[in-house]
């Protein structure tokens, strides 16, 4: 696992991926707890804390900001210390925090009246920050875009979504060429491709990516199927065509600096990057 990328890209997470995760630290390489919370803060629109459970049975419930997390693989949370570990006081709850397991059981609706489902997974990305939720209905899962948490009362949590949730489309994603993406998205397509070729010639290693991009990219393919398949510097397909594009698929296409290359294949230029032949760093 390369840290250092991992950091200097920033990581997608999803609560799903995250409970029951081990939370390991990186100077002693011992196991400190395992994760079985996510407390959200309502007026940020952010993941403030994960509940850890601690080895130690005698020992209280332990609280890890999301924000110390250096990495995250194979149901392994990385932080660099012991030390992140705060324990658990009511002090630290405020009055916006609800935690993931009672957004669960609340019905996610918009301010327009929408019913999305029942909230399956958040997806958040290094700093807390909520991207997307997961929401279940129908037994389909959907991902919802959010740019804002309205209310959460008794039984429904309304949200402001963002304009990336098309959730009157089916699971079957349109044919090629039928849907017209976001002109900010493709002004960020654009720029960042090239940014990432510089990274993996060993050129421009401290140019700066937008965030702001990124994430725009980020919330527009979660939840689609892949156009194509692309490989990693292995020759190991990093996604294969058809595959849904998760947390988890994001995560492996920007460790691999892959990113750009699925993204413009859903957007710009979806007729170039064709089949399974597709090498890394090429577009």
């Amino acid at each position: 696992m390369d840290v250092t990328r991992m950091q200097k890209h920033g990581k997608i997470y999803n609560t799903r991926d995250l409970l029951k995760a081990e939370v390991v630290d990186l100077e002693s390489g011992s196991v400190l707890g395992t994760v079985i919370e996510a407390i959200l803060s309502t007026r940020k629109a952010t993941v403030e804390f994960l509940g850890v459970l601690p080895v130690e049975w005698h020992k209280t419930g332990l609280l890890l900001r999301t924000g110390d997390i250096v990495g995250f693989d194979e149901s392994v949370i990385l932080i660099p210390s012991a030390e992140r570990l705060v324990s658990y006081t009511e002090k630290q709850i405020k009055k916006d925090f609800v935690s993931y397991s009672e957004l669960n059981r609340h019905t996610l609706i918009d301010q327009k009246g929408q019913v999305y489902g029942n909230p399956v997974g958040v997806i958040f990305n290094q700093s807390g920050r909520i991207i997307a939720l997961e929401a279940e209905k129908d037994l389909v899962v959907r991902m919802v875009t959010l740019s804002g948490i309205v209310a959460v009362g008794p039984r429904y949590t309304v949200v402001n979504v963002g304009p990336e949730t098309r959730l009157e489309a089916k699971p079957a994603q349109p044919p090629a060429g039928k849907e017209a993406p976001d002109p900010v998205i493709l002004q960020a397509a654009a720029g960042e491709v090239v940014e990432e070729a510089k990274d993996d010639s060993g050129n421009g290693e401290d140019e700066p990516s937008s965030p702001l991009y990124r994430e725009r990219q980020i919330r527009y393919m979660l939840g689609k199927p892949s156009p194509v398949t692309l490989n990693g510097r292995s020759g190991t397909p990093v996604v294969t065509s058809g595959e849904t594009i998760s947390s988890a698929v994001i995560n492996r296409l920007i460790e691999e600096g892959l990113l750009s290359q699925l993204f413009i294949a859903l957007t710009v230029d979806r007729d170039h990057l064709a089949g399974g032949d597709t090498e890394p760093g090429q577009s």
